[in-house]
């Protein structure tokens, strides 16, 4: 599920328990020139209790295919509608 106000998506999501993993692209770090604009969440009971700063996308789906199982080249193209325009063109 893809939120485009935070810049958020969301893997494994139970909206009942708020428990999940949730990638999200850090645009005003970005901006300013920082390395890891993408941040791997993982958050139980409305709580963060782990995040995991990743410097590209290549490394948070890393990230995120420790924990489920994800299909790194097939959820690296759906998410090129998700990302700015030129962060996309540069992955």
């Amino acid at each position: 599920m893809f939120n485009q106000t935070e810049k958020t998506i969301y893997y494994k999501w139970d909206p009942k328990t708020y428990t999940g993993f949730k990638l999200r692209y850090d645009a005003e770090s970005a901006a300013m020139g920082g390395h890891c604009c993408f941040h791997v969440e993982d958050w139980t009971f409305r709580s963060m209790t782990g995040e995991w700063p990743c410097e590209d996308l290549d490394e948070a789906l890393e990230v995120l295919s420790h924990f489920f199982a994800i299909d790194v080249a097939q959820e690296r193209q759906r998410l090129s509608d998700w990302l700015p325009v030129g962060l996309a063109a540069a992955a």
